[in-house]
């Protein structure tokens, strides 16, 4: 009878320890999915590097590649030159679908979306998310819970500037296996873009 109460004890308290067990999620591990060496060359750059807390699952950093300041250019307090310096880490997943953080130092502009919608990021203020190209339409909630190929905020910050999409650099996608599938969502990009924080 003592040998029995005294397993069912060890078997509750078994079971327990299981259930209080924290489960570590990839979505809350960054920067430990960079390698020690990419946080190295991402450091390197001497700017703020701005990487997401939220990950979706599944996915891992496929790439990173950073450019640095022109030898001779002229670098602000900030460590930012006209035209960089620059980096792109590229996060994908077991489907080859892809996203990426891009920074650079400035030489900025470009189109607006097709659709477009605006929201706020704790580290760099308002933002917007965009699907394609073309005349800045709002977004609608149909369209922003809805997978698209082309899914990309602005740059947003104050030099350097950052931005989150999933249309990748051609220099960065030369080093992945990227397709071009529609799988992110703007309402998903958003999570990911807000959750930005700086790490040293």
């Amino acid at each position: 009878m003592k040998f029995t109460t005294c397993l069912s004890l060890l078997s509750l308290l078994t079971l327990t320890a299981a259930v209080a067990a924290p489960v570590y999620s990839q979505s809350n591990s960054n920067p430990s999915l960079l390698s020690a060496s990419q946080q190295r060359s991402l450091k390197s750059l001497g700017i703020n590097i701005a990487i997401p807390k939220y990950v979706p699952q599944g996915f891992r950093v496929v790439s990173v590649r950073t450019e640095p300041c022109r030898v001779g250019s002229s670098v602000d307090a900030n460590g930012v030159c006209r035209f960089g310096p620059q980096y792109t880490v590229v996060y994908g997943n077991a489907r080859n679908h892809c996203f990426a953080v891009n920074a650079t130092g400035g030489g900025l502009g470009g189109p607006s979306g097709r659709y477009t919608r605006d929201f706020n990021s704790e580290i760099l203020g308002k933002m917007d998310v965009n699907v394609g190209t073309g005349s800045g339409e709002p977004m609608t909630a149909a369209i922003a819970n809805t997978p698209h190929e082309n899914v990309w905020t602005s740059y947003a910050g104050k030099s350097p500037f950052y931005s989150v999409g999933t249309t990748i650099d051609n220099r960065a996608r030369s080093a992945t296996t990227c397709n071009k599938a529609a799988f992110m969502t703007p309402n998903e990009l958003i999570k990911i873009a807000q959750s930005l924080e700086f790490f040293r």
